[in-house]
C-alpha cells in the first residue's frame, strides 16, 4: 500500500483535528507548531519537525495558521529558499485574498507551489473528514493536494486553476463567513427576545432546524446561543472579528458599502471588551442579552 506523507504547520484546535484525521487515513504526518505539538498527536505516530522546513521533507505540507501575519512570518524569504524545489504548500486558513496572491508570487519565485484551500466546518468535522474544501491555485499543485482534500473533506470545490485565480477560494470563504456572522447575530437577537417571554428557546432552535433552516449553522450555533455554551470555542470571537474585517475590506475593494458591517463590528468589539474574545464567536449573542438586561451581562 502506498503511504502518503504530508507535513502540517500549526496544530491548534483545527490543525490538530486535521492531523488526527490524516493519521486515521494512514498518512505519514510530520508536524511543527510554534508553541509545541500536542502530545496526543505524537502518541498516535506523528513526527515532530525541528522547524517549519522539516515538514516539507517529502515536498507537501499544509499550514493552518491563525491569521495573515502568522503566515507571512513563517513563510518568508528565509524559509522558502530552503524548501525542496517543486514542493507544494497548502494554506488552509482564512486569510486575505491579497495575502494569498502575494504569497503565491513569493512561493513561485522559489519554485514552490501555493494552494489556497480554506474550509467550511469546525474541528469535529475535520476529525471526521467531513469538511467542505474550497480551493484555488495552479492545476498541477491542486492535483498534488487532492489526496489531502479527499482525506479531510466530503467535497472539494475548485474556484480557479491558475496562479492568477489563487485568491478566489478565499473570496468565497470570506463571503460565506460574512453570512454566518449575520446568522449568529440574527439568532442571538431572536433568542434574546423570546427569552423575555419565557419561551423555551431550545425548542425554537429545533423548529428552525426542522423547517426553514436545516443545516449545521442554525442547529449548532443556535443550541450554543440558547444554552449560553461558548466554551470550548470552535472559532473564537477574536478570529470572528478578523474575518469580519476581511469581508469589509473585500467590499471596499469592490467599491461597495455593506450597511450592516458597522453594526456587526460594534457587536464584536463589545463582546471582546466584555471578556468574550476567546469564547466561541457565537458569544456575540451576549451583547444583545446584555442590552435587554439593562447592560448587565447574563
Amino acid at each position: 500500500m502506498l503511504v502518503l506523507s504530508v507535513g502540517l504547520i500549526g496544530s491548534g484546535t483545527m490543525g490538530a483535528a486535521m492531523a488526527s484525521r490524516l493519521l486515521d487515513r494512514d498518512f505519514q504526518v510530520t508536524v511543527w507548531n510554534r508553541s509545541g505539538v500536542p502530545p496526543e498527536l505524537v502518541e498516535r505516530g506523528a513526527r515532530v519537525a525541528e522547524g517549519p522546513h522539516g515538514v516539507f521533507a517529502d515536498g507537501l505540507a499544509v499550514s493552518m495558521l491563525a491569521h495573515d501575519a502568522a503566515l507571512e512570518q513563517v513563510f518568508g524569504e528565509e524559509l522558502l529558499p530552503a524548501l525542496p524545489e517543486g514542493s507544494v504548500h497548502i494554506s488552509m486558513a482564512t486569510i486575505d485574498p491579497l495575502t494569498a496572491e502575494s504569497m503565491a508570487a513569493l512561493h513561485e519565485r522559489h519554485g514552490v507551489g501555493f494552494v489556497a484551500a480554506p474550509v467550511l466546518g469546525r474541528s469535529p468535522l475535520a476529525a471526521a473528514g467531513q469538511l467542505t474544501v474550497l480551493c484555488s491555485g495552479e492545476a498541477a499543485a491542486l492535483e498534488r493536494a487532492q489526496p489531502v482534500f479527499d482525506a479531510l473533506g466530503k467535497r472539494t470545490w475548485r474556484f480557479g486553476e491558475t496562479a492568477e485565480e489563487v485568491g478566489n477560494s478565499l473570496r468565497v470563504k470570506v463571503a460565506t463567513n460574512y453570512l454566518i456572522i449575520h446568522a449568529l447575530e440574527a439568532m442571538g437577537e431572536s433568542i434574546a427576545v423570546l427569552e423575555q417571554s419565557g419561551i423555551d428557546t431550545s425548542r425554537f432552535v429545533e423548529v428552525l432546524g426542522d423547517s426553514l433552516f436545516p443545516g449545521v449553522v442554525y442547529a449548532t450555533y443556535g443550541a450554543m446561543i440558547a444554552e449560553e455554551r461558548y466554551l470550548p470555542p470552535g472559532f473564537t470571537a477574536t478570529l470572528g472579528l478578523k474575518d469580519l474585517n476581511l469581508a469589509l475590506a473585500a467590499a471596499e475593494r469592490a467599491g461597495l458599502t455593506l450597511p450592516t458591517g458597522g453594526v456587526l463590528t460594534e457587536v464584536f468589539e463589545q463582546a471582546i471588551a466584555a471578556g468574550l474574545g476567546e469564547s466561541d464567536w457565537s458569544a456575540i449573542a451576549q451583547v444583545t442579552r446584555a442590552s435587554l438586561d439593562n447592560g448587565v451581562q447574563s
